[in-house]
């Protein structure tokens, strides 16, 4: 049955794959493109400007005229946001990747806050994993079929779960409040 289930979800990557190729086909297909959003959203995943441009070179192969300039300053828009403070701590938060689209600007502030934002998102990701342990040791300390001694086991694990829980928040609050105490804003 396990195999079953891979198979099927190869399957299915595959086809989300497939139905990610924004490559424009067909002319009408670079009618419809926003190159002003185009470039503000390259720059928001942090791409470098011509990494972006591969629909723009794909409509102009296509006999089309690709607003260049509205791409620019898109990007340009995009850059000045997302070469901030408050933007890549929330992209490290996300796990996302810091771009390197901010060369000449306090690329030292801007790497403190997007390595501030990674310890927030570890710290997130270990209060979720020790939340999830707490809902499987409780499951396990009621669960009447389990032996008496396996549901003594889970609940003198309660506890600890419990402390290392609290200790957990406690790190990431915190991480919270230096990272508003440093300018950098929080938004959850």
């Amino acid at each position: 049955m396990s195999l079953l289930r891979a198979a099927f979800a190869v399957l299915v990557a595959v086809g989300l794959l497939a139905g990610c190729d924004t490559t424009p086909k067909k002319p009408e297909d670079c009618v419809r493109i926003d190159w002003r959003n185009e470039g503000r959203g390259t720059a928001l995943d942090g791409r470098p400007l011509d990494a972006g441009w591969r629909r723009g070179a794909a409509c102009q192969q296509l006999g089309t005229n690709p607003d260049r300039k509205a791409y620019e300053n898109g990007w340009a828009e995009g850059q000045a946001t997302y070469c901030t403070p408050r933007y890549l701590l929330r992209e490290g938060r996300r796990n996302d990747s810091f771009g390197p689209i901010c060369r000449g600007m306090d690329e030292t502030t801007l790497q403190r806050a997007w390595n501030h934002g990674r310890l927030l998102y570890e710290a997130d990701q270990r209060v979720q994993r020790l939340d999830n342990d707490l809902v499987n040791l409780r499951a396990r300390a009621d669960d009447v079929k389990l032996p008496q001694g396996d549901r003594d086991t889970a609940r003198a694990q309660l506890s600890g779960v419990i402390a290392a829980r609290a200790q957990a928040i406690a790190t990431r609050d915190r991480l919270e409040s230096e990272a508003n105490a440093n300018g950098w804003g929080l938004g959850r």
